[in-house]
C-alpha cells in the first residue's frame, strides 16, 4: 500500500494540469522585483530582485539593464544576467515561503491592472514586479503588482496584492 501512495503521489508530481497558458501554476520559480526609477533630475534607477534560491539581491544605476520586450517577456538568460548586475545581498527568502508565493504568482498573471492615475510630478516610480515563467514561449512575463508616485496603478487579482505586500515587508525601501 505503502508503494502505490508513494507512485501515486511520483505521478502526481510529474504530471501538470494545462492552463490557458500551458502551464502548471507551480512549475518552475518565478523572480520578484523592485525598482525604482526617477529621471526628472539626475537619473536613478535601484531596486532589487529576488532570485530562485531566495537570496535577495541590491542594485544602484547599474551600466546596463535588460528590459522586458513590449509584451511584457523576458528570458531567463536576461534575468540572470540583470542579477550579475547586482551588487549586494540584502537578505534571504525561505525555501517555503518561494514556493508559497510562486504558486500565487501565476494567479496574479492573471489579474488586469487598474486606470493609471497621475499622483505627482518629479517623484520618479517605485513599481513591484513579479516575472512568471510561460512554459508555450519559454520566457518569463513581467507582472506589474503595483505602482506608486508620479503614477498609481495596481494589479487587481487578489494574490497579486498578497505578494506585494509579502515583498513590501521583507525589505524596507
Amino acid at each position: 500500500m505503502k508503494w502505490i501512495v508513494i507512485l501515486f503521489l511520483f505521478f502526481v508530481s510529474i504530471s501538470c494540469c494545462k492552463t490557458e497558458f500551458g502551464q502548471c501554476p507551480g512549475a518552475l520559480h518565478a523572480y520578484y522585483h523592485f525598482a525604482y526609477e526617477n529621471h526628472a533630475w539626475v537619473s536613478v534607477h535601484s531596486g532589487w530582485i529576488i532570485d530562485e534560491n531566495g537570496w535577495i539581491r541590491g542594485y544602484e544605476n547599474p551600466g546596463k539593464w535588460n528590459y522586458p520586450d513590449s509584451l511584457g517577456y523576458i528570458s531567463g538568460y536576461h534575468l540572470e544576467e540583470n542579477l550579475s548586475f547586482c551588487d549586494t545581498v540584502l537578505g534571504r527568502v525561505s525555501p517555503r515561503k518561494m514556493s508559497y508565493y510562486n504558486v500565487l504568482s501565476f494567479s496574479a498573471s492573471k489579474g488586469t491592472l487598474s486606470k493609471p492615475e497621475q499622483h505627482g510630478a518629479d517623484m520618479g516610480v517605485q513599481t513591484y514586479y513579479c516575472y512568471w515563467y510561460d512554459r508555450s514561449k519559454d520566457l518569463y512575463r513581467q507582472v506589474m503588482l503595483n505602482q506608486y508616485g508620479d503614477w498609481i496603478r495596481y494589479n487587481t487579482d487578489h494574490s497579486a496584492q498578497k505578494i506585494c505586500n509579502w515583498l513590501r515587508r521583507l525589505v524596507t525601501n
